[in-house]
């Protein structure tokens, strides 16, 4: 029998440590499609039976089979680990329960908010320039060297073990490293056509490259190893982890312009 309902986007980036635990805790969740005018304005939004259920319209949210509704991706996640009444994804005390839940909400208002302002400009949301984009990468490091203080000769940032600390952390992370292909169009016209041609043009939004990496060997090497999980659970939610040597770029297997 299905647990429920999960609503989200495809690479929505509240939703990645939602997803693992899903998969963690071997809940069988029916993953369904819900677009925020927000973020796809095309699509018409989430439509008014949502709203009646999340009243604020975001995602992820969640609904079980016996019609409890939750949102909001810090409670939609200790509510999912704690199926399992064995969990130590929440940790192992209340201490360390208290300082999962600090991650949690610094990786939604701390981490993500600054990575996703250094995206913006690349795939076209913000105005960019070189200026534009070393203020944003600047806008970023108050919170990675935060994160490398505490995680800085550990495996894990809470307790002895795997928490749901390490995979909002991770998954806020993500957003930076995440190989995501943008599509947009360009006017050209080539020396021997009369008239002008319009092609769309491949770009991606990774701003965490092997440069940035490199600066952060703590980090970095902290992300790749909660990434690579021996279940390779984060791979079949986010996808190969690919790093580019830096931001933007084509799709490697695009000949085109």
């Amino acid at each position: 029998m299905s647990f429920g309902k999960l609503y989200t986007y495809p690479k929505a980036p509240r939703s990645t440590m939602v997803l693992f635990v899903t998969k963690y805790n071997h809940l069988d969740v029916e993953i369904c499609n819900a677009f925020p005018i927000k973020i796809y304005p095309e699509k018409g939004g989430v439509g008014d039976e949502y709203l009646s259920k999340f009243h604020t319209g975001k995602v992820p949210a969640l609904e079980t089979a016996d019609g409890f509704t939750v949102y909001e991706s810090n409670a939609i996640a200790w509510f999912l680990a704690k199926q399992d009444p064995n969990t130590k994804l929440c940790g192992s005390n209340l201490k360390e329960e208290t300082t999962v839940l600090r991650w949690a909400s610094f990786t939604n208002y701390e981490l993500l908010p600054p990575i996703m302002a250094w995206i913006e400009p690349i795939i076209g949301r913000a105005s960019s320039s070189p200026e534009i984009l070393l203020r944003r990468e600047e806008g970023c490091e108050l919170t990675i060297r935060a994160i490398e203080k505490e995680i800085k000769g550990k495996k894990y940032l809470v307790g002895d073990t795997l928490t749901l600390a390490d995979l909002f952390v991770v998954s806020g992370l993500a957003r930076g490293y995440q190989y995501v292909c943008c599509v947009f169009t360009i006017s050209y016209r080539p020396a021997f056509v009369p008239f002008i041609i319009s092609a769309p043009r491949l770009t991606f939004p990774q701003v965490f490259t092997k440069d940035w990496a490199s600066k952060h060997p703590i980090l970095h090497e902290y992300y790749m190893d909660i990434r690579n999980d021996k279940d390779r659970i984060f791979e079949s939610i986010l996808g190969p982890n690919i790093i580019r040597d830096k931001p933007g770029g084509r799709y490697p297997d695009y000949d085109g312009l």
